[in-house]
């Protein structure tokens, strides 16, 4: 009979079932087959192997069901409430679809926000070779300043070469000086023995003037070579003077060579510093997105939890459905036996039965817009789904049981189908309030968007300041470089000044040495005088200066004039000697003044040397800091991405364990829910209590301080009456000591009760009080949470504060490098407009150098166009030559085959002379 019963369910199971029921399950099985078509590419076999383990535990729920919703299957088509079930479906389609979409804006402001961080990090690496690019500038600044210094240390050596032989050649004019003083004063004496020497005859006096002659001429000669002398010191004077103003030129160069460096090492500090603001607001955007990635993520397993929720109840209503479907013609006659309690119990189960029904269509739509997101990610997840065949191979098997089970099983069945309707129901709510969550996180999510947003824009900014400030730094670079080479350029002119200062200098010399030998020569020419005035002395005949004394004293009257003259010159070249002193002296003073500039000038290089070699430490220093910036860069962002790959791998292996402890939290979800919602009453309460007692705080504070100091008051006052009652017991002791012993029980009594109601006040007072130390304690600690939370607030706020003084510090650094730069440009306007004045000044000279250049070669143009004629006329007469012997050879040819033909016609008429004789001859004979 059994087996019959068996066989006819296998033969009814295609074609008797119920309209709604058919419609349901058609809608399911089809349902079920697209996701298995879609995703059974995507299944693994351990996910199969869940399915078949969640499947089996579903099936011992699933059996319980099925006896309990026979009695209520043909009621469902004839439910009233079936237009409310259809707009509770249409109203959840709405807020699926909803959630869909702010999922999906949420998913793209999330990769919009991802490759912003990424662009971010792209421009801070641009940055990072930026600021390379210009420690490397800086390095070949300091590179072109070693160089300079190099030169300013040759130059000072070259200087010290000329002070050199600057001293050797005033020694040297010294030297000259007194040879000249020597000489005048010889002069001088040979002056005044020729003048003693006066009254000497007339024989002799033509040859003491030829001498006196002599001796002016020589004066004279003397004076121009002192003369020339002077002209040359003055000369060197000027040249010196000269290569001075060179070095302080150079000195004043390499001090702003100097103070530009200062600037660049402050402009690379300050774009350190912005380098290291933009790592940590590159490191807050990406901890902000590390954490809307990690929420989202959660909202996405929470998704997945409903989506296999979703599942567990479309199995339950397909097999619910089926059971129903193949029990409807076996349970009819069980409805004819049950009892008019068991109909009011079916009405109840009809309720039942339509709560299930829009359950089930709710999931049905929930895990087509779900199956709908999860084919749009490319199968991101893949979620199982259990064959239609094994679904209808387990029904007919519990079938089988159930038709095997007897009657007496009805009863239980309708107590658990109760049950599990209210699990059923319980689901739903829980359902309803995990969307509602899930929206309440998609607006927390869209409001750190917005907070993202507005970052993202501070950050731009910012980084277009840290642009403009890299671009200022780089045209000051640039004009740091120009500046180099123009220092560059005006060394190489100091080096060509001060090469022809040493040539004039060796010139100098040579014309030193000439004058040497000259004087030389002099002091021999007088020594040979002063001889020949000797042997004049010794050679003078006594008769002749007798006869010759008369003409001698009129020559002496004139000579005397002579003398007087010469002593007048004589005066002026003392004069002039003197001058000469002076001139000597302050040349000397001079001397010892640029001696002693020199000396302040060495110590001024050494100290520069010492600055020098302490930029070379500090740039070192900045060098291995950059190399550590860059070694903590490289550790950050490896970290950054380890933990990315750990968050990674954990989010995987959390994924794993997440898919097995499924099973569990779908047990717990019906308890969690009665206890979230029991939380959320307790947190609206306490929110609204909060509120509340936010606002009334202080006056509450106040209230209860003035309540405290009433109680203390009157604890005081209690205290000091029990005080007194304890001090007029005592007293009424005493004194009815000597009453009798009934009024001293009486009053014991009395006093006992009056304690007695005394001491219950005081409890009462005290525990009045203890319940306002508590409500005091309650409140401070409310307080104290308010004030924590202010303070984080005041934290944020000061923390917001302290970036905006940096960035309004670095302004003003930048407004004050453009003005400092503003002045190094005006100064270098200014020292470009004396340059470009000398430059004038240099043109001009050249202009009328090369006016006078023109001219000469305008001269030799003039010549050379003459002796170009004279050439052409040549190349002409030889040309005309050359055809004239042209001709004569021709002639000549003509005159040699006229000659040739002469002689053949003569040789021919020979012949013909001596035929005809021949002929003549033998005629006679």
């Amino acid at each position: 009979m059994v087996m019959d019963r068996a066989g006819w369910l296998w033969r009814r199971k295609s074609s008797d079932k119920s309209p709604g029921g058919s419609d349901s399950s058609l809608s399911v099985s089809s349902h079920s087959e697209q996701c298995s078509d879609d995703q059974g590419q995507y299944q693994s076999p351990e996910a199969f192997s869940r399915s078949k383990y969640d499947y089996s535990q579903e099936t011992g729920v699933a059996r319980s069901l099925n006896g309990k919703l026979a009695a209520g299957v043909n009621m469902n088509n004839f439910n009233p409430e079936h237009g409310q079930s259809f707009e509770q479906h249409i109203s959840s389609n709405v807020g699926d679809e909803e959630i869909k979409e702010t999922l999906e804006s949420l998913n793209y402001k999330l990769s919009a926000a991802l490759s912003t961080i990424r662009a971010k990090e792209d421009l801070v690496k641009q940055h990072a070779k930026v600021t390379e690019e210009a420690v490397a500038g800086w390095e070949q600044a300091e590179a072109e300043v070693t160089t300079l210094k190099g030169l300013l240390e040759a130059s000072c050596r070259k200087n010290a070469s000329l002070q050199d032989q600057v001293s050797h050649m005033d020694e040297a004019l010294k030297e000259c000086v007194r040879q000249l003083r020597l000489a005048r004063e010889e002069q001088e004496d040979k002056v005044r023995e020729v003048v003693s020497n006066s009254l000497v005859p007339q024989s002799e006096n033509p040859e003491l003037q030829n001498h006196i002659a002599e001796l002016k001429k020589r004066l004279e000669m003397t004076r121009l070579e002192a003369s020339s002398s002077m002209i040359l010191q003055h000369d060197l004077h000027e040249r010196l003077r000269a290569i001075e103003r060179e070095n302080l030129d150079l000195k004043a160069k390499h001090q702003a060579i100097e103070k530009e460096n200062i600037d660049l090492k402050a402009k690379l500090l300050v774009q350190s510093k912005d380098l290291k603001i933009l790592m940590l607001e590159r490191d807050l955007s990406n901890q902000v997105a590390e954490t809307a990635s990690k929420q989202h993520l959660e909202s996405v397993k929470k998704i997945a939890r409903v989506e296999a929720e979703c599942r567990r109840l479309q199995h339950l209503t397909r097999k619910t459905t089926l059971i129903n479907n193949s029990r409807s013609t076996q349970n009819n006659c069980c409805m004819e036996s049950l009892t008019d309690s068991q109909s009011d119990h079916g009405e109840h189960m009809v309720g039942v039965d339509n709560d299930l029904q829009n359950s089930d269509s709710w999931a049905l739509a929930l895990i087509a817009e779900l199956d709908q997101f999860k084919n749009g990610k490319d199968g991101s997840r893949n979620i199982v789904n259990n064959p239609v065949e094994i679904d209808i191979m387990d029904d007919f098997l519990e079938m089988e049981r159930l038709a095997a089970l007897p009657e007496s099983d009805g009863t239980s069945s309708n107590f658990e189908m109760e049950t599990d309707s209210d699990k059923a129901v319980t689901r739903n709510s829980s359902l309803k309030v995990k969307n509602e969550e899930l929206q309440n996180k998609v607006a927390n999510l869209q409001e750190k968007f917005e907070a993202i947003a507005c970052e993202k824009r501070e950050l731009e900014l910012a980084l277009v300041e840290v642009r403009d400030q890299l671009e200022i730094s780089c045209d000051a670079l640039v004009v740091a470089k120009n500046r180099l080479v123009e220092m560059q350029m005006q060394l190489d002119s100091a080096n060509d000044s001060k090469l022809s200062a040493l040539d004039d200098v060796e010139r100098l010399d040579s014309e030193r040495k000439a004058l040497e030998l000259q004087l030389e020569s002099k002091s021999v020419e007088v020594e040979e005088l002063l001889i020949a005035v000797a042997s004049l002395e010794e050679n003078a005949e006594q008769k002749e200066l007798e006869s010759q004394l008369e003409l001698m004293s009129a020559q002496a009257t004139e000579l005397r004039l002579t003398v007087a003259s010469l002593e007048e010159r004589i005066q002026a070249e003392r004069d002039l000697s003197v001058q000469q002193k002076q001139n000597a002296e302050a040349m000397l003073n001079a001397k010892e003044e640029l001696e002693a500039q020199l000396c302040s000038a060495n110590t001024e290089m050494g100290k520069l040397r010492d600055i020098i070699k302490a930029l070379e430490n500090e740039v070192k220093k900045e060098r291995a800091l950059c190399e550590e910036l860059t070694a903590q860069l490289q550790i950050k962002v490896e970290a950054a991405v380890n933990a990315v790959k750990e968050s990674l791998e954990a989010q995987l292996c959390s994924a794993n364990t997440e898919a097995g402890k499924l099973r569990d939290v779908v047990k717990a979800l019906q308890d969690e829910v009665e206890k979230e919602k029991a939380l959320r009453e307790e947190l609206a309460a306490n929110l609204e209590v909060k509120t509340r007692a936010a606002r009334t705080a202080e006056v509450v504070k106040e209230s209860l301080e003035a309540q405290l100091s009433s109680a203390h008051a009157e604890m005081h006052k209690l205290e000091e009456i029990t005080k007194q009652l304890q001090n007029e017991v005592e007293k009424e002791k005493e004194f009815s000591a000597q009453l009798e012993m009934k009024i001293e029980v009486e009053r014991a009594r009395s006093i006992e009760s009056a304690k007695e109601s005394l001491e219950e006040q005081l409890l009462l007072v005290n525990s009045e009080a203890a319940k306002l130390h508590d409500m005091v304690s309650a409140l401070e600690h409310d307080v104290e949470k308010e004030k924590f939370f202010s303070a984080e607030l005041q934290m944020q706020l000061e923390a917001l504060e302290v970036v905006k003084k940096v960035l309004e510090s670095e302004a003003e650094s930048a407004h004050q490098d453009a003005k400092i730069l503003k002045q190094k440009v005006e100064s270098l306007e200014a020292k470009l407009e004396e340059q470009m004045s000398s430059a004038d000044e240099f043109t001009e000279t050249l202009q009328s150098e090369r006016m006078v250049i023109e001219h000469k070669l305008k001269t030799a143009d003039g010549e050379i166009l003459k002796l170009t004629n004279k050439v052409s006329l040549l190349h002409r007469e030889i040309e005309q030559e050359r055809l004239l012997s042209e001709e004569y050879e021709q002639k000549c040819q003509k005159l040699e085959a006229q000659m040739s033909r002469d002689s053949r016609d003569a040789k021919l008429w020979r012949l013909a002379n001596s035929n005809g004789d021949l002929k003549v001859k033998k005629s006679k004979c």
